[in-house]
């Protein structure tokens, strides 16, 4: 019979528990209720119990300062915590320090109490068989450096003894890949900070694995990825359920306390340790079938084929033209169909992970390159592209990597629109709109700016401080693009193109030519010829 204390401040929490189920029912029976700390510990260190199920918060000694006492003082006991929905963050502190489970009062119901304490009766029987904890703990050392040795280092450890060996014959891996719940483009990214929460994971991780598996070992693969390695029960009848519900559970772990979602690859059970190399693969195997298959995010590998991207050339810098029209424009219409083009080109290709990652860089830095020169007027808005880089690394499949850029889309088709509202942009587009329908004359500053009712000084710095370029040498630009037309077509002689486009002489039209295009007209006509 499993000897119990119930610890609440409120009475009737207390006689609310007590009455909730038939304890003997589940060989369990209440040896002592108590409505304060002092008086807790007190009735623990007396009456030794097997379980104790005590609220978070209490006045004088709270829940958790009750376990930590009790524990300095060499009591033994598996323990649930009751806790409110505000309170998770104690939660967390509480399976830290090796709860079984936590209730939440509102959530409290018979079966959620009967299976919290079945799992604090197997905590407890663990507790009994583990024996001396200085044993065991080395023991755990010992295997976890010759996990890593094997599966991180790939190198051949020193063998374990025979008793150490059979923890995990069957064993299996569970490899599991984190990234944050919220995958949109933000203007306030942030690199998610792994290596922060690597205990909080790790002490939940271990506790839930310890209710599901007859032995388990948690290694960190890399910065959002971990290694379990684990061995059934030898009661456990249908293995895959057992699995699906154990990273089921974690997933809900992780976002309540993290924010954090879960992808897992499984692989097939392993006779000897030795063979779990093979079973790692699998494991990977399992994750990057997800990365291209997402419809569910527990992988169970059965020899399965991921699809490998055949996109050797996957490059999307044919349109950063268009895009660079968009963005000049702020046509935030033409802008969204040509990620519309881009995400298209993802899906036909299926670029694998770090092909996809290196694109959506590579688009954001050359989009971001456009606000640069615009002071802090929008530069504000767009996080480092290195916070970028981490974000897009996070990432587990390819759906999620095409959401992220659809997002960015969508916010920069809202910063066209409201680029569109303000006076500095509107007059960029009615110059460049006045240039578009005058460039075949002589244009000058100032008669831009009479046209456009400003004064040019005005008008000089907007253009300079928005395009990073000069209002004459973008006029020349236009006006030797036009003339690379007009000489293509080979209907014209020089002085005829010179004055078509509103240059004084022919000398200055073959100066400025050469300035903008690196090459002489006559040089430029006889290139096209060839």
């Amino acid at each position: 019979m499993y000897r119990i204390i119930l610890v609440d401040d409120e009475p009737l929490i207390l006689a609310g528990i007590a009455s909730l189920i038939t304890w003997e029912d589940y060989d369990c029976t209440i040896i002592g209720k108590a409505t304060n700390g002092p008086s807790a510990y007190d009735m623990i260190t007396k009456l030794k119990p097997d379980i104790v199920i005590t609220d978070i918060r209490m006045p004088v000694l709270n829940g958790l300062e009750l376990i930590e006492k009790c524990k300095a003082n060499g009591c033994v006991f598996s323990f649930l915590v009751l806790t409110n929905l505000e309170e998770f963050h104690l939660a967390r502190k509480a399976l830290a320090l090796g709860a079984s489970d936590y209730l939440v009062k509102l959530d409290l119901s018979a079966e959620s109490l009967i299976a919290s304490l079945m799992r604090a009766k197997e905590n407890c029987n663990l507790k009994i068989r583990q024996g001396d904890a200085l044993a065991q703990s080395s023991s755990v050392d010992l295997i976890r450096a010759y996990l890593n040795q094997l599966l991180l280092m790939q190198e051949p450890p020193a063998p374990l003894s025979a008793e150490l060996a059979s923890e995990f014959q069957p064993g299996m891996i569970v490899l599991f890949s984190m990234r944050p719940n919220n995958i949109s483009f933000s203007t306030e990214e942030e690199v998610f900070d792994f290596k922060q929460i690597n205990a909080q994971i790790s002490d939940i991780l271990s506790g839930i694995s310890a209710r599901f598996f007859r032995a388990s070992t948690l290694l960190n693969y890399n910065s959002n990825t971990y290694l379990l390695v684990i061995s059934p029960r030898e009661s456990s009848e249908d293995l895959e359920e057992t699995i699906q519900n154990f990273c089921t559970k974690v997933n809900i772990a992780l976002k309540t306390y993290f924010e954090l979602t879960a992808v897992f690859g499984i692989s097939q059970p392993r006779a000897s340790l030795i063979d779990l190399t093979d079973a790692l693969q699998e494991a990977i195997t399992a994750l990057e079938y997800y990365y291209y298959d997402s419809a569910a995010p527990i992988v169970f590998y059965h020899e399965q084929h991921y699809h490998k991207s055949q996109a050797q050339g996957f490059n999307i810098n044919f349109l950063k033209k268009d895009l660079s029209a968009a963005i000049q424009t702020n046509n935030s219409e033409q802008l969204a169909y040509i990620f519309h083009q881009i995400i298209d080109l993802f899906q036909q290709c299926q670029p694998n992970k770090e092909h996809a990652t290196s694109a959506c860089i590579n688009i954001y830095t050359y989009l971001y390159s456009f606000f640069d020169n615009e002071g802090n007027n929008y530069q504000e808005i767009f996080p480092f592209a290195i916070n970028i880089a981490s974000h897009l690394n996070h990432f587990n499949s390819l759906a999620d990597i095409l959401a992220w850029l659809q997002s960015f889309c969508d916010k920069l088709c809202k910063l066209l629109l409201d680029r569109r509202e303000t006076r500095s942009d509107k007059l960029i587009e009615m110059t460049k709109r006045y240039v578009a329908e005058h460039y075949e004359e002589k244009l000058s500053l100032t008669e831009i700016a009479d046209a456009l009712n400003i004064s040019s000084g005005h008008l000089s710095n907007t253009f300079k401080k928005f395009t990073g370029s000069t209002l004459s040498d973008y006029i020349a630009e236009i006006k030797i693009d036009h003339a690379k037309d007009l000489i293509d077509t080979h209907q014209y002689l020089m002085y005829e193109i010179s004055d078509k486009l509103g240059f004084d002489n022919p000398y200055y039209f073959s100066k400025v030519f050469k300035k903008i295009a690196g090459v002489s007209p006559r040089e430029h006509e006889n290139r096209n010829i060839q």
